[in-house]
């Protein structure tokens, strides 16, 4: 029998009742079960990159496209203007066809290359498509230059749903529970996503595009959560690492479909519907322990156990659930004790934040390196459907490489230092986006591979930067300046679809150029960061001020 020295009415934390059991198959099912949540939580914010991806085209001409016209011709260079910096003729211009003994032969099916003046170019209202494929731009009438700024919308429209739902599912979370904004947050998604596959113009396409990112912004917290809290703190590290390697792969499962369907309409059904099934998990998914503790619900809370007990071949003593009662009203006790001080000092411990020079630097520091984190994790997710070559597998591609740069920001942490790891992932990733521009365009899978490892070093960073943000600042602090900086990688993932406009105006590796310039200059400012691996974590101002000196 386990805790055989518990006594009635000790006081014992949950962590430690949790460390006396092993990773039991009880466990081992929930976490399984949140890491498929976690591949579904990925679909909404990246659908867009499928839905909203341009497509190829290019003006019909009447007098030569004549019956099963194709997109490149050997002809194509005689009738339609091309792109000086690549080899794409222009998608909505043509030269003008001259009149003919003062007639116009616009409408005469005969393509006398003479009669097309190359000084002279007009506009078209007929397309012909290099693909079979149905996005919003053939669907939506959606094409030529001029509307390139709607289909980058969407991407901002969906950081947007997620910049306001956040917060909001915060709050449900904290009034209703983790696992309810899980089910609720999921199946709500999925119906909103089926929905928006049966819209027939723009706007609501927008509007359900919003709704279905503002409801699913809060699943991937409440999920890791529920799994995190569920094992013991020494298995945390382990498990918090193989339920984010399902991430990516909901990224990959969408990328895999649209390639199959070409149809983005069907693509939204067959990847969402799937979600309607997480409703089940509220007869087997347990809630949030710790959530249940505050809200003084111990039954609940020591039926989980039991059965956390129950799969590791232990019993879970009734001496247990008293000392979880007595330390519940000790935590009420103390809570009640200084409720009105915290309120009382938010003020002055935002006041902190600008009396400390060192906290407010490294903040504006952070705050950077977050926007950079998040511009270039999605610009290059969103820019590789845009990339040479297939652009479904490149999109898959982009989206994999994820999951053995999450093993290895794990690996590097634990042997490196955390500024080095920080900042040398930064470097990596600029100096891949920069090489891209360099290599010749002939050699496409030197660039692939260059751009698969900006993205691989980028979500290193991703990933080190959420410890790292937690380790440099203080606890009276660290959940607001956290919380700030976070704030400012939104913004970051709001301007990352606006990046395509560059490529429009100026040139496809722009965007890409750019984001190695601004990853570069986040890799030498990570330096300036202390180094916080097994440093104590900082409790008040002063002790973060002096963090990672000797």
């Amino acid at each position: 029998m386990l805790y055989q020295e518990v006594n009635s009415g000790e006081i014992m934390d949950l962590d430690e009742i949790l460390s006396n059991f092993g990773l039991g198959s009880y466990q081992v099912t929930v976490c399984a079960l949140m890491g498929l949540v976690l591949m579904y939580s990925n679909i909404s914010p990246l659908s867009y990159a499928v839905t909203a991806s341009d497509l190829k085209y290019r003006c019909e001409v009447p007098q030569c496209d004549i019956d099963n016209p194709i997109y490149e011709p050997d002809w194509l260079n005689r009738v339609i203007p091309f792109k000086e910096k690549s080899i794409e003729p222009y998608k909505c211009l043509k030269y003008h066809y001259k009149q003919t003994n003062g007639t116009d032969v616009s409408a005469n099916k005969t393509c006398n290359f003479d009669a097309f003046d190359v000084n002279s170019r007009e506009k078209c209202n007929k397309w012909v498509f290099g693909e079979t494929e149905r996005t919003i731009v053939n669907d939506f009438g959606l094409m030529c230059e001029e509307n390139k700024w709607k289909l980058s919308m969407v991407g901002t429209i969906n950081s947007l749903g997620q910049f306001v739902g956040i917060p909001l599912a915060g709050f449900i979370s904290d009034k209703y529970g983790r696992k309810f904004i899980l089910i609720i947050g999921s199946v709500t998604s999925a119906v909103l996503g089926t929905a928006r596959s049966f819209t027939t113009d723009y706007y609501s396409f927008l509007l359900f595009e919003f709704l279905d990112s503002m409801a699913s912004s809060g699943v991937y917290a409440a999920t890791f959560v529920l799994g995190l809290e569920l094992v013991s703190p020494k298995a945390r590290v382990t498990v918090s690492t193989l339920m984010g390697c399902f991430y990516p792969m909901g990224a990959v499962i969408m990328g895999f479909v649209a390639y199959m369907v070409l149809d983005w309409r069907i693509m939204l059904r067959i990847v969402y519907l799937p979600g309607l099934l997480i409703l089940g998990y509220a007869w087997y998914v347990p809630e949030s322990m710790r959530w249940l503790q505050t809200q003084n619900r111990i039954e609940e809370m020591a039926k989980v156990l039991s059965k956390v007990a129950k799969s590791n071949g232990k019993t879970l003593p009734s001496s247990v659930k008293e000392a979880l009662i007595a330390n519940t009203k000790a935590n009420a006790n103390a809570t009640n004790g200084v409720d009105d001080d915290n309120q009382l000092s938010c003020s002055k411990l935002m006041s902190k934040i600008f009396s400390s020079k060192e906290i407010f630097l490294r903040l504006i520091n952070c705050s950077f390196c977050w926007t950079t984190i998040t511009l270039v994790y999605y610009g290059l997710s969103l820019t590789s459907v845009e990339f040479s070559g297939n652009k479904y597998l490149n999109f898959m591609l982009v989206n994999a490489v994820e999951v053995p740069a999450f093993l290895t920001s794990w690996y590097f942490m634990e042997h490196f230092s955390r500024r080095n790891t920080q900042a040398f992932s930064f470097l990596f990733s600029g100096i891949g986006c920069i090489m891209v521009n360099v290599i010749p365009q002939n050699y496409l899978w030197v660039k692939l591979l260059l751009f698969l490892s900006s993205k691989y070093a980028i979500t290193m960073a991703f990933n080190t930067m959420y410890v790292f943000t937690a380790e440099m600042f203080p606890t009276e602090l660290r959940m607001s300046l956290f919380g700030i900086a976070s704030m400012f990688g939104r913004m970051g993932s709001m301007i990352a679809p606006q990046m395509s406009l560059l490529s429009v105006y100026f040139g496809q590796y722009v965007p890409i150029l750019l984001f190695g310039i601004i990853s570069f200059m986040a890799g030498a400012l990570a330096f300036l960061f202390p180094e916080t691996k097994d440093q104590k974590l900082p409790d008040t101002v002063k002790q973060a001020e002096f963090v990672g000196e000797v």
